[in-house]
């Protein structure tokens, strides 16, 4: 029995020294390597240029287009009113007697006199007013008051409205009033539909007082003006006439999404579009097209054959007189041989043109059928279709991406090396900044600042052959991999240039593949 109590004890001993022994000794842990990507990216040509700004071809190539209004020819210089309507004076050369109750009364014609403001041989039918004030101005040197009515018969508005105006002119005094004629529509055919540039009128002198004695010294003078008119719409025949434009500077917007120092050209086709909606033929003259950097100072003029050239464009048509539903016409001219990389190299951002317009070219070819609207101009475009190749000058892109967007467990990194991987496609050479920053966007490290990533392999038309691998290895530092670990985003900011300063031919399909791989050594305690 005792024997038997011996062995349990020894057991016991010895399980319980067992496990003394096994509570003290240390846990095993082991460092294993591992490959994680921790960013992936891919830049397209799309990223770099706004897809606004290029075409992809059928052969893939991608071209640059380039397109801009020029101008807007301005209704005003082709068609306006005169200032002055008519001076009506009222006298007489004997004694006469104004009856109480009584009236003077006269309806006539009177001519605009459009010679007056430099438009030759104008025959205006009618005309819709946009915009635009009559100015009346009465002197009233009778012995009595008088009560003044002045129309214009040949001026209604809404069909039914003719402009009638009616004031009490004190003795002795001079009166003047402007009034609102926007939306009249002048009818300047005169009284027998048988003129042309005239309007006719209406004035009546009403006594409403005792019998009125007027002397030859006495006086009515009646002064009517137009005041800023603005034709909403002009019909009849405008004149063989030459409307100068300019020089005007106009802002040139093309290069205010890229952040660019140079841009330049190789070879483009250039064409200018003249879209007519004035139902007038007529030559088009581009006297001088500047281009200006204002920034610099810099600027570069248009030359070639056509510079200088009369551009004939012809007439639009309309199907329903005043409708505003016109048939267009549109001519286009070749400017490709034109310097136009010049204009392009100093990066406008304005214009300055110097245009002419000469109107009615083939003479009275409407039969007084001319017509124009306000809100359809003359206008004038340029296009360019860059497919030869184009050199880029310190283009600025950036971007930002997740960090380790796969949730890797990160915590136990003890050591390693971030490799860089990039696969450049591109024909431009890029140096590039890499930061880790936190969900606040603060910049945690700096990966890499001004690393070099060098452009695809060019053939003989600088165009990429294929692309090159460029690597770049960092080793963890401690506060490196602090930043690893608590890094949200990756972001990064390259600078673009054209593989060695050459224009150079770009591809759709050309891209650069950004990958960060994490080699590390991963700590794994059991």
């Amino acid at each position: 029995m005792q024997k038997v109590l011996t062995n349990v004890f020894i057991v016991i001993l010895i399980s319980v020294t067992s496990l003394s022994c096994q509570k003290n000794r240390p846990e095993p842990s082991w460092d294993v390597g591992v490959l994680a990507p921790l960013m992936i990216d891919t830049v397209f040509i799309t990223d770099v240029i706004s897809d606004t700004l290029i075409n992809i071809n059928p052969d893939h190539s991608v071209s640059f287009i380039f397109e801009q209004k020029l101008y807007d020819v301005n209704i005003d210089s082709l068609v306006k009113l005169p200032d002055t309507i008519f001076d009506w004076s009222f006298k007489v050369p004997v004694d006469i007697t104004i009856p109480s109750e009584g009236s003077i009364v006269e309806n006539f014609d009177w001519p605009l006199d459009f010679a007056s403001i430099g438009l030759e041989d104008v025959k205006m039918e009618s005309a819709l007013i946009r915009s635009g004030k009559l100015r009346f101005e009465v002197i009233n040197a009778l012995p009595k008051a008088i009560l003044t009515e002045f129309g214009i018969n040949s001026a209604v508005k809404n069909e039914t409205d003719t402009f009638l105006i009616s004031r009490l002119v004190p003795t002795g005094q001079t009166g003047i009033e402007e009034f609102d004629i926007s939306g009249y529509w002048l009818t300047m055919i005169g009284l027998e539909d048988s003129a042309y540039n005239t309007l006719n009128y209406y004035i009546g002198l009403y006594n409403d007082s005792d019998p009125m004695l007027i002397t030859p010294l006495d006086s009515f003078v009646v002064n009517i003006r137009f005041v800023d008119i603005v034709v909403d719409y002009a019909k009849g025949y405008f004149g063989q006439n030459i409307h100068e434009f300019g020089p005007e500077e106009y802002p040139f917007d093309l290069f205010k999404d890229l952040d660019v120092a140079g841009f330049s050209i190789e070879e483009a086709q250039v064409l200018l579009d003249i879209e007519n909606n004035y139902g007038v033929e007529a030559d088009f003259t581009i006297k001088e097209l500047k281009s200006i950097n204002s920034q610099t100072g810099e600027s570069a003029i248009l030359q070639g054959d056509l510079v200088d050239s009369s551009l004939f464009v012809d007439r639009a048509t309309e199907s329903d007189p005043g409708m505003a539903i016109i048939n267009p016409t549109l001519a286009t001219y070749d400017f490709s041989d034109s310097n136009f990389g010049d204009l392009f190299s100093v990066m406008p951002d304005k214009v300055s043109y110097t245009l002419e317009f000469n109107t009615n070219v083939n003479g009275d070819s409407t039969n007084l059928d001319n017509f124009l609207y306000y809100d359809y101009p003359v206008s004038v475009f340029m296009r360019a279709d860059v497919n030869k190749g184009v050199m880029i000058d310190d283009m600025f892109v950036q971007n930002q991406v997740d960090w380790n967007g796969d949730g890797l467990d990160l915590k136990n990194v003890s050591n390693g090396y971030l490799t860089l991987v990039f696969t450049n496609g591109f024909p431009f050479d890029f140096n590039i900044n890499m930061y880790l920053k936190d969900e606040d966007q603060m910049v945690l490290d700096t990966l890499i600042f001004n690393g070099y990533i060098e452009a695809g392999l060019l053939n003989a038309g600088n165009s990429v052959e294929e692309p090159v691998e460029t690597r770049i290895v960092i080793a963890l530092t401690e506060s490196l991999k602090t930043s690893v670990k608590e890094a949200v985003y990756n972001s990064y900011d390259i600078l673009i240039n054209s593989a060695n300063g050459q224009h150079v031919k770009i591809y759709s399909d050309n891209i650069l593949k950004m990958k960060v791989i994490g080699d590390f050594e991963y700590l794994i305690e059991q």
